[in-house]
């Protein structure tokens, strides 16, 4: 059977290239068709989008975070502050204090965090900071405004189709397009509806994978490594190797 994947990844031509790959009647209204094989269609594709998240820091999801970070009174030792309404993950080692251009130190474990609140003297050369309670909370916030920069993954994987400016979690119009990659949002919902139908799914999931390590190389380079010792920074790195309080304090 030929079969051309339609390199578009809205619901319906997500639902349409599956259902040709398995040989399916091709649903005109997969998020208005009643029959359960083509809802099972719909939700395998909820269920790829979802587990297609967990998988890599994809480059159409990440997004950039600034938080104004000042205490609301004087000493105080800590400071909750909100998460962004789609947050799903935090990008390794990309949070920073903007103000002071030094690293952010986190997430703190709740062991560290609750040995730093009962020490008389609190770091301040740079934002130590952990979640809870679906809250980013800083250590000792400074009383001059400093700001804190990072980068994070979104949940909000999917467009809407009437309002281009709405971005959510789940994929429910034909036109609702999915921002991750067609090619794999589409080979995974097969797996996945293959899964839900108890069929075989270990050639499917194979073309996945070829597919998933083939986009994911070419999203993420590796970094360049020098043999020779950068001029520019020292090899003890002030970043990492100054005190909290500076030296001599």
């Amino acid at each position: 059977m030929a079969f051309q994947i339609v390199n578009e990844s809205t619901l319906s031509a997500i639902v349409q290239n599956v259902a040709s790959m398995v040989a399916f009647p091709v649903p005109s209204d997969p998020a208005g068709d009643p029959d359960p094989t083509v809802q099972q269609f719909v939700q395998a594709a909820n269920m790829a989008g979802i587990e297609l998240l967990t998988m890599y820091d994809w480059q159409e999801l990440i997004k950039n975070y600034q938080i104004p970070i000042t205490a609301t009174f004087n000493g105080q030792k800590e400071k909750a502050f909100p998460l962004p309404e789609d947050f799903f993950d935090w990008i390794d080692q990309t949070n920073w204090n903007a103000t002071t251009q030094f690293p952010s130190l986190g997430p703190v474990s709740a062991q560290m965090w609750q040995q730093l609140l009962i020490r008389t003297t609190l770091p301040t050369l740079s934002f130590y900071w952990q979640v809870r309670d679906n809250m980013i909370y800083v250590l000792a916030p400074p009383n001059s405004p400093q700001t804190m920069n990072v980068f994070y993954m979104s949940q909000a994987w999917v467009q809407d189709q009437d309002d281009p400016d709405l971005f959510k979690n789940r994929i429910t119009k034909n036109g609702d397009k999915c921002l991750l990659d067609a090619t794999l949002i589409t080979l995974y919902t097969r797996v996945k509806w293959l899964e839900m139908k108890g069929l075989d799914s270990a050639a499917a999931m194979r073309d996945f994978q070829v597919a998933y390590e083939n986009r994911k190389g070419a999203f993420k380079g590796a970094p360049v490594l020098s043999m020779a010792k950068d001029f520019r920074f020292p090899y003890i790195s002030p970043l990492v190797n100054t005190p909290d309080t500076g030296y001599g304090s």
